[in-house]
């Protein structure tokens, strides 16, 4: 961080700075959370780490044509092609031959031709071929026609071809379960279907026009995503712990041009709210005055002058008694607007320190004891103040504070931070660490006060006080 020459802590514009990119961070952190593209995300990481997703990348990237049913059933019908039988059987089939055969045994002289080799053959025709005068008889014409017939070229073709090798062959495949097996094999592998799968696992670049290669580019180039990018590193810094657990539960940036009255009240408590008067003390010597209270529409001042003023003096013997001030200042409480147990308070609040005045940011309930002083710049100058607890022994009050320093309080707004839980209270300016107490620690609610006190008798006041508070913010743990 930046430090100020002068200061160990950071400088308040970068110190609410990086508070106001810590708010605005993790409205985009739960943003993106919820979001299509950090979805998306989860659902592909989970799809490619998958063990199927995996399995069906290593197939794309390793399996080849060879390895699959279907190049066995490829080369089935191949090999079946290019047998000796089935190379014969097509060529026979291509030939015609087959229907030329078909058509043969099926014409009337076909037909003829059988009827009289029956009739030859018969018993009574060859009695009739051995009688004297034959020639002269039907028989005989039947004879020469049955001549005639086997000489006729497709009845010697028949008888030729029936008898060869090609045909016996033809038979033997023919409405066979082997011809029918080729023929599924050869539908299958002739169709689009197969030539389109042969051709994909034949493709060099299958895989990177695969599915799977497209979810994995898209999830590759989610991740490159400048928004998924911070949020994994948002989510690795893990800093929103920070400011998650709290919530608001009371706020004012006197942004208007006067006190807001629901919030504040102008003297103390004890007064205002059960009397309605204002009186101080009987070991202060300053009176407070609403004149002295400022509101410029970007911050609230409490002024702490030299001025003559009558009040009421609170007395433990007398009760409330008339005296003359040489001084007047402020105070405003939440003593009736907003107490809160534990949680965290803090303001932006400047300095002008002018000494013996002592300018507060403190705690209390019901009693004056015991307090948390957040600040109480008191010393010979505004280098140094005390933060701590007040509280009451048996003989009065007891002081259990720290001497802060680091830096000039005059020379720029800070942000003083109070955390407060049932263990310890914890003190910061601009987020640095300054105090912390573990003891005695107050277990009842509590308001918050500004106010400017003089408690010494002095002649005159050197130089102008003033506590100048830009904001005022508390919060409460999340349930």
């Amino acid at each position: 961080m930046a430090l100020f020459a002068s200061s160990k802590y950071p400088k308040t514009a970068k110190y609410e700075a990086d508070q106001k990119k810590l708010i605005a961070d993790s409205a985009r952190f739960t943003s993106y959370l919820g979001s299509d593209e950090l979805k998306r995300v989860k659902e592909l990481e989970i799809l490619i780490n998958s063990s199927d997703f995996k399995k069906k990348v290593d197939k794309l990237k390793n399996e080849k044509f060879k390895d699959t049913t279907e190049y066995r059933q490829l080369k089935k019908f191949q090999e079946q092609k290019k047998s000796s039988e089935f190379k014969k059987y097509f060529k026979f089939q291509a030939s015609g031959m087959p229907e030329r055969l078909k058509q043969i045994e099926n014409s009337p002289k076909r037909d003829e031709l059988s009827q009289l080799s029956e009739l030859i053959r018969s018993s009574e025709f060859l009695s009739e071929k051995k009688q004297k005068g034959f020639k002269k008889t039907e028989s005989y014409k039947k004879l020469k026609q049955f001549k005639t017939l086997s000489k006729d070229a497709d009845i010697k073709l028949y008888n030729k071809q029936i008898k060869s090798a090609a045909y016996k062959n033809f038979l033997n495949i023919h409405d066979s379960e082997r011809l029918k097996t080729y023929h599924g094999l050869e539908q299958e592998v002739t169709s689009e279907k197969f030539i389109e799968f042969k051709n994909w696992m034949e493709d060099k670049k299958k895989f990177h026009k695969s599915e799977e290669y497209s979810l994995i580019q898209e999830y590759n180039n989610l991740l490159k995503s400048p928004d998924y990018i911070w949020y994994v590193k948002t989510e690795k810094n893990n800093s929103f712990d920070l400011i998650n657990k709290w919530e608001l539960c009371f706020e004012d940036e006197f942004n208007s041009n006067q006190l807001d009255k629901n919030k504040w009240i102008t003297g103390y408590y004890w007064g205002k709210a059960l009397l309605n008067k204002t009186y101080v003390l009987e070991n202060e010597k300053q009176f407070f005055n609403d004149n002295n209270i400022s509101i410029d529409g970007s911050g609230a001042s409490i002024n702490t002058k030299n001025e003559e003023t009558k009040g009421l003096v609170w007395d433990t013997q007398r009760g409330f008694m008339p005296k003359d001030f040489k001084y007047t200042s402020g105070i405003i409480s939440t003593g009736q607007s907003h107490r809160q147990l534990y949680g965290k308070i803090e303001a932006k609040v400047k300095i002008q320190h002018s000494r013996p005045v002592s300018s507060a940011f403190w705690m209390v309930g019901e009693s004056m004891a015991p307090q948390i002083d957040i600040f109480r710049f008191e010393s010979k100058n505004a280098k140094t103040f005390k933060s701590g607890l007040q509280l009451l022994n048996g003989k009065g009050v007891e002081l259990h504070s720290k001497d802060i320093k680091g830096a000039n309080f005059e020379s720029d707004y800070f942000v003083y931070s109070m955390e407060w839980s049932k263990n310890k209270i914890i003190w910061y300016i601009n987020g640095v660490k300054v105090n912390e107490q573990n003891n005695n620690i107050p277990n009842q609610p509590m308001y918050l006060v500004f106010s400017s006190h003089i408690t010494q008798e002095i002649d005159t006041l050197k130089s102008p006080a003033s506590i100048n508070v830009k904001w005022v913010k508390c919060y409460q743990k999340k349930k």
